[in-house]
C-alpha cells in the first residue's frame, strides 16, 4: 500500500542531479513532503499522504539523514494511523556519514579502473580530503571507467562521483549508484 518501488524510484530518479544544478536535493525534497502533507491538511484526500510516504522512501534510500525529517515524517504518519516500524519495508535510518580520512573515501570510491580514469585514486582521495579540510567551496567531480555519455561537454562514466563543498557541508554524490553521503572534515575545529 504505502511502498511502491516504481513511484519511489520514479522519485529518485527526478531528483537526481539536483546538486550539480546548484540546487539542495535534500532541502527540496523535504519541501515536497512538507507540501504533500499541508495540502493533504487542506483537502483531506488521503492519495497526498502516500505520496508524501514514497518521498520519505526516496529521500532516505538517496542516503539522506532520518534526524532532518523525523519531525515531519511523524507528523504524516500520525495522520495516516500507523507508526514507522508498522512501515513495510520499516521507515529507518539508512543516512551515512563519513569521515574524510583515506580509508573513509577510499571505500566511497570503491575499485577504480588503473587505466581509465581522471586521476589516481590515491591522488583523488588527497585531493577530496584537501578540497574539504582546506574549504575550498565548488562542484567536483571524478570518475573512472568508460566514458558512457558526453553532452555539452559534460560526462557520465562508468563509476561518476561529485563533490560539493559548501560553507555548511560537504556532500559526496556517488551518481550510478544515486547515493549522498556527509563527509566530515577530518581537522578538529
Amino acid at each position: 500500500m504505502l511502498y511502491n518501488t516504481v513511484e519511489i524510484e520514479g522519485i529518485k530518479l527526478a531528483f537526481r542531479n539536483m546538486e550539480h544544478q546548484g540546487k539542495k536535493c535534500r532541502e527540496i525534497l523535504l519541501s515536497s513532503i512538507r507540501w504533500l502533507r499541508e495540502y493533504y491538511e487542506r483537502t483531506r484526500d488521503e492519495e497526498y499522504l502516500k505520496k508524501a510516504v514514497w518521498h520519505m522512501y526516496a529521500y532516505l534510500d538517496m542516503g539522506f539523514p532520518y534526524k532532518d525529517g523525523k519531525k515531519e515524517f511523524m507528523h504524516i504518519l500520525r495522520c495516516l494511523h500507523i507508526s514507522a516500524e508498522e512501515l513495510n519495508p520499516p521507515l529507518k535510518e539508512r543516512y551515512k556519514k563519513v569521515k574524510a580520512t583515506k580509508m573513509g573515501i577510499n571505500n566511497l570510491l570503491g575499485s577504480w579502473n588503473p587505466k581509465l580514469q581522471c586521476m589516481r585514486i590515491g591522488e583523488a582521495v588527497q585531493d577530496i580530503i584537501d578540497k574539504i579540510d582546506l574549504r575550498k567551496i565548488g562542484e567536483y567531480t571524478y570518475y573512472c571507467g568508460r566514458l558512457l555519455q558526453e553532452e555539452n561537454g559534460e560526462g557520465l562514466w562508468e563509476h561518476t562521483f561529485r563533490l560539493y563543498v559548501r560553507e555548511d557541508e560537504n556532500i559526496f554524490y556517488d551518481v550510478r549508484n544515486n547515493l549522498y553521503y556527509e563527509l566530515e572534515s577530518s581537522i578538529k575545529k
